[in-house]
């Protein structure tokens, strides 16, 4: 099949195959070697745009004339996008091809950035945040879905366990990049810096990644796509609008309820389609409805840190936002420290006590943060993030692992779209409820109005949250979640 794909008519890809070929001397190892870096390219470049705005905040709501807790609505509409459009990615590459899709994503992507740095209204900005998302939601599945069509099963386990570490280590290193790039050039090109990067990736993509050809695919169910994405979009809007300033609340009210309303016409809908969007029968295993309530509300309760730690870094202290990005950079030697170990000590504890313990130590590190003053050591920050860092790659590998335990085979690749939609909901949920939070304790949303007293509630708020959140958990069982253990599939 190999031998084939490179019989091509043009002579200038028919070279570049030869040379490639007498560098690498076998075409299976180029593809073997490049295949899985092109799309962790890819998969980085996404993961470090969903936190990179993080420590550029205030600067970005100087800069467009808002209060720095209005902006979080960019940060909500990119993961918002994120979520709708992830379910039909798999329909979308089936249609047109693979490559096709994951090249004119990474395009998308490209362009929408390009649109965000030369954004002048916080409107303009999310508009083109959401077009970055649709581009993102397709290039992150579409590539995991090539990977796993290209290599052998036995494989996938270690590759895709590399591609998720990148992920990974790019979305806890988006604030530490973007508050270098906004304190030494301008907040700008933390968008900016997407076009070299996205393009040498096309370039890579164009000879690195195998054209499989389009598929017959079952009709789009349009109007569930309409609701469940109205739904999702309605509810992130109006949880964020709670702590938007000059937003009447009769209209949140309205919004609110139309969303849900949407979600339960979705939920009745999907029940007569062979193809929902979103299959959500998967929510009668037990497991999988508790790894789903978890995700949802345990995230929601912490995974807003990110977004308030920088701000309270650099509107309570005065610290520059480079020093607060890189204050928040431990937290990826603590995913990269933790990582290996996770199994072993998933093994040892059960999923029942591991995530009732390590929920707990969250909630108690979220408290401690009310003890954070000016006077307080930067390294004590720096220990604080290392160990969020390491704290939340057990909660994800244990969150995320669990939804499988005791789904059919063939049900995996509708219940990793639905847990891949419902992390990024549970994301942009954690960045409105912390923004929620803040608003509240507040008088106003201004920036002097953000007090370090301010940021304390909301850190005990959060902490509180967590530790409430522990109800989900508790409904596990001892024995639930062994036959992963046993069969040693660790996924995050």
């Amino acid at each position: 099949m190999l031998q084939q794909y490179f019989i091509q008519k043009n002579d200038y890809r028919r070279f570049g195959y030869i040379m490639l070929n007498k560098l690498f001397m076998n075409k299976d190892v180029f593809y073997r070697r490049f295949m899985p870096f092109t799309i962790s390219l890819a998969l980085f470049m996404e993961a470090v745009d969903t936190t990179v705005i993080n420590t550029a905040i205030p600067v970005m709501a100087k800069n467009l004339h808002v209060g720095p807790i209005d902006l979080k609505i960019a940060l909500i509409s990119y993961l918002m996008s994120l979520a709708i459009f992830i379910p039909i990615s798999g329909w979308v590459a089936d249609k047109f091809g693979v490559k096709r899709v994951f090249i004119a994503a990474l395009g998308l992507f490209i362009f929408s950035s390009f649109w965000c740095g030369f954004a002048t209204t916080l409107w303009e900005l999310v508009l083109a945040r959401t077009l970055q998302g649709v581009g993102g939601s397709l290039m992150t599945p579409v590539g995991r879905l090539i990977v796993a069509r290209f290599f052998e099963r036995h494989e996938l386990i270690n590759i895709m366990g590399r591609m998720v570490m990148v992920a990974a280590i790019g979305m806890m290193l988006g604030p530490a990049i973007g508050g270098y790039i906004t304190y030494h050039f301008s907040w700008r090109w933390i968008f900016w810096i997407n076009i070299p990067v996205g393009l040498f990736a096309m370039l890579m993509a164009s000879f690195s990644i195998i054209d499989i050809k389009p598929q017959k695919v079952h009709k789009l169910d349009t109007m569930g796509f309409i609701l469940f994405g109205l739904g999702l979009a309605g509810l992130s809007f109006s949880l964020s609008a709670l702590s938007q300033s000059a937003i009447n609340n009769a209209w949140v009210f309205f919004i609110l309820c139309c969303a849900t309303l949407s979600l339960i016409l979705y939920a009745a809908h999907s029940r007569h389609k062979a193809n929902p969007i979103v299959n959500t029968k998967l929510f009668q295993f037990r497991t999988f409805q508790i790894s789903a309530m978890g995700n949802i509300f345990s995230r929601a309760s912490f995974s807003g840190l990110p977004f308030l730690l920088p701000l309270f870094m650099q509107v309570g202290f005065g610290y520059s936002p480079q020093l607060s990005g890189l204050l928040l950079a431990p937290t990826a030697f603590g995913v990269l420290l933790i990582k290996p170990f996770s199994f072993s000590i998933l093994q040892a504890m059960g999923y029942k006590r591991l995530l009732i313990l390590n929920t707990l130590f969250i909630g108690l590190m979220l408290w401690s943060l009310i003890f954070i003053n000016a006077e307080t050591p930067i390294y004590y920050v720096g220990f604080f993030t290392f160990m969020y860092g390491l704290c939340m790659a057990l909660q994800y590998t244990c969150m995320n692992s669990l939804a499988y335990a005791e789904i059919p085979i063939e049900y995996f690749s509708s219940s990793t779209s639905l847990m891949s939609t419902i992390q990024q909901v549970s994301l942009s949920f954690g960045v409105a409820l912390a923004a929620f939070l803040l608003y509240f304790f507040s008088e106003s949303n201004t920036h002097e109005h953000l007090k370090p007293s301010v940021f304390h509630d909301a850190f005990f708020g959060m902490g509180l949250l967590t530790i409430l959140s522990l109800c989900i958990f508790i409904r596990l069982s001892p024995t639930d979640g062994q036959q992963m253990i046993r069969k040693e599939i660790n996924q995050m």
